[in-house]
């Protein structure tokens, strides 16, 4: 029951999160050192959501410890001037990670 709270809470974000790279490939070119910084971003994610799956909370907490700050230095560094439908998108993601995040303390993993 564990693998399905946490399948259906990752959903939205990931749907979000595809949609908010479709934008970025098609409104404008991204410079190096945001690529860099949405590399980070991904390595983390997907240690941070394999780690959830897999019950490995600190392994978990430890990629979101580096989520957490990549994540605002690429908003702060690059986003600022963003059409406001892609900040919008950027925000529901961002939310969505958090009701995941919510979901996975919920099932047992605390801080």
């Amino acid at each position: 029951m564990r693998t399905l709270w946490l399948t259906l809470a990752v959903l939205p974000y990931l749907a979000l999160a595809g949609f908010d790279a479709w934008m970025h490939e098609r409104s404008r070119q991204v410079p190096r050192v945001e690529k860099w910084l949405h590399a980070s971003l991904a390595l983390s994610l997907i240690v941070f959501m394999a780690a959830a799956f897999r019950s490995q909370a600190s392994v978990a907490f430890a990629a979101l410890s580096v989520f957490v700050p990549v994540a605002a230095a690429d908003e702060f560094g690059f986003h600022g001037q963003l059409a406001r439908r892609e900040r919008r998108v950027h925000f529901a993601s961002y939310a969505a990670l958090g009701v995941f995040v919510l979901v996975w303390l919920w099932q047992g993993n605390r801080l």
